[in-house]
């Protein structure tokens, strides 16, 4: 036995020693027993706050069979027929044609047969079969998120088109691996003998967003109604956070369905979010107030006569739109004028805090600085400074108009009043694979009793029976917010940009939600019954998600005795003739 136990031995040194060239020359020549694998690495998902993805790769596999390289036996076909759901008398009649080689098939295999499939190629010996990942995208939330998240077509090929699947495709992108070695007999791979030539796969990283995909659904289908129901050019809704700057929700219509098997439908590319360029119009007097009150330029406890217009210059007239036949709102306070949304004081407002200031003031915002979500084709707003009409620019800035924005810029500066003044930049982006992205220090544009005062301002919008936005109240909680109507600016460009901002709820914010509409078409154009059903649907959404409990206190009176009309006026600023030198 000892013997027998030796000579054991030393065929086995021998086999490992100096005959190990040969044999592994013997096994190589054969391929026998060689194992060659293309790891393909996963694209990173992009994913909303709460987890719920809004990209993935989807888990299905391209089957290939070589059939030179697999046993033609009845068995082997009826068992890879039950295990891939393809006929058996498919693979017979294929592997009985001289000339078919290899045949691969455009229909995925889902994931539960990827096991069965892997198992019945080990069991069998069969090399010729191969199951490579398709790389097919879905989107769940559909268009209801595309236009922010983009679309990837032609993935093999990595043809990526807008939003973040472009702009993070680096990221996004991992590296395929290669595994190059031996296997034993049934097929296991054999870890010692990995060729040096072998590289590891790298999966592509997790795009993580500040979005919350219950509310990003809601609003936009919200979004999607209204710009439908009033033949609008385009909508947006957003919802930002204004004490952290995240972005809760970025919806628009129209959009474009990702998981179609073209993108040529809706307004494929185009996110006017960040990049239409819009005359923000009478919301922008919350702003001019709170420079003016900031300053002491403009005091809570003024009066203003609105006789219907106003002369800044000689030669140029402003107006307050008509209500029922006329455009005087008398003698207005400060709180009245906002509440019923007056052009003439808030244009004197802004020629009481002065060019230079307000100048100041537009840049501390940033609302024409361009935004920084990390999106492709992110825009800025415009603003001529060097304007030879300047006491009328001056003047028109104060409601909302010579001055453009994007949708996302305006939302950074209205966020300020909800954050005790300071301004703090709006993200979308929270995490990319392991790096984290906080919120930046904020800037202290006004005091923050300023920025209180002019909350309380906000509330008579709403809160006051007299306000533009009365009727979007909800019973229990304290709003605040404003209307705007202003004119489309460019050239060929005609109709109203119906607007509307708000706070959910006045006393300390959770939401910022901003909503504008280009271009209604039907009966309706102002800010509050256009843009106004869109808050408040959000508004009530924020106030399930967030479970915030009734407001303690209701009071349905603000203001007192302003004019009964609750409708916005149009910012037209000025009438052409007369406003020519």
């Amino acid at each position: 036995m000892a013997c027998l136990f030796g000579l054991t031995a030393l065929s086995q040194i021998k086999l490992q020693t100096w005959e190990q060239v040969r044999t592994l020359k013997l096994a190589s020549d054969s391929k026998r027993f060689e194992f060659t694998s293309h790891d393909i690495a996963r694209r990173g998902s992009i994913l909303g706050s709460d987890d719920k993805p809004l990209a993935q790769d989807e888990k299905s596999f391209a089957l290939t069979v070589k059939f030179k390289k697999v046993p033609h036996s009845d068995a082997f076909f009826l068992e890879l027929a039950q295990a891939t759901g393809i006929p058996a008398s498919e693979f017979s009649t294929l592997a009985a044609q001289d000339g078919q080689k290899t045949k691969s098939w455009l229909e995925p295999m889902p994931s539960d047969r990827y096991k069965a499939i892997m198992d019945l190629r080990k069991r069998w010996r069969a090399d010729g079969i191969s199951l490579a990942p398709t790389g097919q995208r879905t989107y769940p939330l559909g268009d209801a998120a595309s236009c922010f998240v983009g679309v990837i077509k032609n993935y093999k090929e990595g043809t990526v088109h807008t939003g973040f699947e472009r702009s993070m495709d680096a990221s996004l992108t991992g590296k395929d691996g290669l595994r190059i070695g031996l296997t034993d007999r049934n097929g296991a791979f054999l870890p010692m003998r990995m060729d040096r030539a072998s590289v590891l796969k790298r999966d592509g990283e997790d795009v993580v967003l500040t979005i919350d995909t219950d509310l990003q659904a809601l609003a936009s289908e919200s979004i999607k109604s209204t710009v439908e129901e009033n033949k609008a050019d385009y909508g947006v809704a957003l919802a930002m956070d204004p004490k952290t700057g995240e972005i809760l929700a970025m919806a628009n219509w129209p959009s474009f369905d990702p998981n179609a098997s073209t993108a040529s439908q809706g307004q494929f590319g185009f996110n006017p979010a960040y990049m239409a360029q819009l005359e923000p119009g009478s919301m922008f007097k919350i702003l001019t107030l709170a420079k003016g009150l900031d300053e002491g330029a403009v005091n809570l406890n003024d009066s203003i006569y609105c006789s219907g217009e106003w002369h800044p210059t000689p030669t140029s007239i402003i107006h307050c739109d008509k209500h029922h036949g006329t455009r005087a709102h008398g003698q207005v306070s400060t709180l009245d004028a906002i509440a019923r949304s007056c052009n003439v004081s808030a244009a004197i407002w802004a020629t009481h805090v002065g060019r230079d200031n307000f100048i100041k003031f537009i840049r501390d915002l940033k609302v024409t600085y361009p935004t920084q979500l990390g999106l492709p084709g992110e825009r800025r707003g415009n603003v001529d400074y060097a304007d030879y009409a300047q006491k009328l620019q001056l003047a028109c800035w104060g409601f909302g108009q010579s001055i453009t924005c994007t949708p996302v810029g305006l939302l950074g500066g209205f966020g300020m009043i909800g954050n005790d003044g300071i301004r703090v930049e709006p993200r979308i982006l929270r995490r990319v694979g392991s790096k984290i992205y906080k919120t930046e220090p904020g800037t202290q544009v006004v005091k923050p009793e300023t920025a209180h005062t002019v909350m309380k301002c906000m509330e008579a919008v709403i809160q006051s029976d007299e306000g533009t936005g009365a009727k979007l109240r909800i019973p229990g909680y304290r709003l605040a917010g404003k209307t705007g109507t202003a004119e489309r600016v460019g050239k060929g460009e005609h109709g109203y940009v119906s607007n509307f901002v708000g706070f959910v709820p006045a006393q300390n914010p959770k939401a910022l939600i901003l909503v504008m509409v280009s271009n209604p078409k039907g009966i309706k154009y102002y800010g509050a019954d256009v843009a106004g059903p869109v808050f408040s649907q959000l508004a009530k959404a924020v106030i399930r998600h967030y479970n915030i409990p009734p407001t303690e206190s209701i009071s349905t009176k603000i203001a007192a005795k302003p004019s009964k009309s609750t409708q916005e006026p149009s910012t037209k600023p000025f009438d052409k003739e007369a406003a020519t030198p």
